[in-house]
């Protein structure tokens, strides 16, 4: 059984163990394990007050004495002095907790790959933990699609969890062989130092557009929440996008000398592509990248998935020796879950359900989509309650503005009246006679498709790989793909 002792804490802490003043009889004691949840502490656990955002660890130290703890680690700021627990007072209660973690409690794996931007992030985690199996790595992800090995992915209950929990979530795949893991980087987390002690070698950037105001205030303090990503110390590759207006930003505090860009066509890249044809089935083109020029066939939908495939080679470049059999293991990339994910019988529309729920991101399904539709183009879409409201007209405009015929519908609700959504989404917005409204997406979904043309393409959008629907604090089982291919059969029926 993992241990550790009192007197190795301070240790770690930096205290100076020849004080007679820190001896006490606690430090004979071990401790089995370390918490930062008040409710999950016992006689056995060290309780590491953390800083939180609706409260704080430090609030709930009468909590964790009543369950038995005899130990905490509070921030030194505090001062804090109590008869009934014993302290220890630290600059950073983080930073300790993740050394005492590494010291005594397990290991890392040895490739750790860091994603983040506002859209993209989960796919080209997708894509790395591919890429790294097809190289011989055993691979792992963290993130929206799940946690775990990538072949035994379990589902995430968040983008990116708890300092806590993400330092577990790691060693746990390491001792189970996973070598290489990709994880997703949130600006929620950035900010709030959930990510702090993770050894990851290589961070990447994909894009930055309006998201997540509710939380940050303005697009300023979102990005520069996203560069922390690129400061981290340790950092040995930095894999930015060239083309997003955010590049030089991230890029400037890097200090790695391994900065290197992707992007679709800019030709001053490290990896960009040229002579690019677009498909039914993918895209083929020659991708341009350090060591020469190569064609390539992509399985997947979208210019977007070619800078995401892009992305995940970048961060995989400088890890491989063979970089021919990497590049090869492009053409066989499987699409991420929910993303650009093609449903289609004989004879059907092609209809394509995709996570985007963003302004920018569902412009840019919508017009990636253009160039594979022979046919019209008909979005269903709506807007998440209890989230950034500001963005729900520009929802509205982008699918107005790149859609042959709309479909506003409900996405999650959650506490939110789907009135005041639908409210928001048509402010200061003309309709006319391409646009539907329907609240029930069940009935949205069925009628976009049986209504379409079978050479329309059919774009469901903004829960993409959600299996279900939240209205009113309750989460209710609804999986777009389900009901698309019921009314799949329904059309060819």
């Amino acid at each position: 059984m993992s241990k550790v002792t009192h007197l190795q804490l301070l240790d770690l802490a930096g205290y100076s163990l020849e004080n007679d003043s820190l001896k006490s009889n606690s430090h004979s004691a071990f401790y089995t394990r370390v918490e930062t949840d008040s409710r999950k502490v016992n006689g056995s656990s060290v309780f590491f007050a953390l800083p939180g955002v609706a409260s704080n660890g430090w609030d709930y130290l009468d909590a964790v004495v009543s369950l038995g703890c005899k130990l905490a680690v509070v921030p030194s700021y505090l001062a804090l002095q109590r008869d009934d627990i014993e302290l220890i007072s630290v600059e950073s209660p983080t930073a300790l907790l993740v050394m005492c973690l590494q010291r005594y409690f397990g290991h890392m794996p040895e490739h750790i790959v860091a994603v983040t931007g506002t859209n993209g992030k989960s796919s080209i985690c997708y894509y790395v933990a591919q890429l790294a199996e097809s190289m011989g790595f055993n691979s792992g992800l963290v993130g929206t699609f799940g946690v775990g090995p990538l072949q035994q992915l379990k589902e995430a209950k968040q983008t990116t969890p708890d300092v806590l929990s993400l330092q577990r979530i790691l060693m746990s795949m390491s001792s189970s062989g996973v070598n290489f893991v990709a994880f997703e980087a949130s600006s929620h987390a950035l900010d709030q130092g959930r990510i702090d002690g993770v050894p990851f070698q290589t961070a990447v950037f994909s894009n930055l557009s309006r998201d997540h105001l509710d939380y940050h205030g303005d697009m300023m303090s979102y990005a520069t929440a996203k560069q922390r990503l690129f400061a981290f110390n340790g950092l040995a590759n930095a894999v930015i996008c060239l083309d997003d207006d955010y590049a030089s930003f991230m890029a400037s505090v890097v200090t790695t000398s391994t900065c290197c860009y992707y992007s679709e066509q800019n030709t001053a890249a490290d990896f960009y592509v040229k002579q690019l044809t677009l498909g039914p089935e993918g895209s083929e083109f020659i991708l341009c990248h350090p060591e020469g020029e190569t064609s390539v066939f992509l399985p997947l939908l979208g210019r977007f998935n070619i800078l995401n495939a892009l992305a995940a080679l970048a961060s995989l470049w400088h890890e491989v020796n063979d970089k021919h059999i990497l590049i090869k293991a492009l053409s066989l990339l499987r699409g991420a879950p929910g993303r650009m994910d093609k449903l289609q019988h004989e004879g059907s529309p092609l209809v394509v359900v995709d996570y985007a729920h963003t302004p920018d991101a569902l412009q840019v399904a919508l017009c990636a989509l253009k160039e594979h539709s022979k046919g019209r183009l008909i979005c269903v879409f709506g807007c998440g309650g209890d989230r950034d409201r500001g963005k729900r007209p520009l929802m509205m405009q982008a699918a107005l503005e790149n859609a042959d015929y709309v479909w506003l519908t409900s996405d999650n609700p959650r506490t939110e009246s789907i009135e005041q959504i639908f409210s928001d989404v048509l402010l200061n917005t003309c309709v006319d006679e391409n646009f539907r409204f329907e609240p029930d997406r069940r009935n949205a979904i069925q009628q976009a498709i049986l209504s379409a043309d079978q050479h329309d393409v059919v774009l469901i959008a903004g829960k993409g790989h959600e299996n279900y629907q939240e209205i009113q604090g309750i989460k209710h089982h609804f999986d777009d793909r389900e009901e698309a291919l019921r009314a799949l059969e329904r059309y060819v029926n």
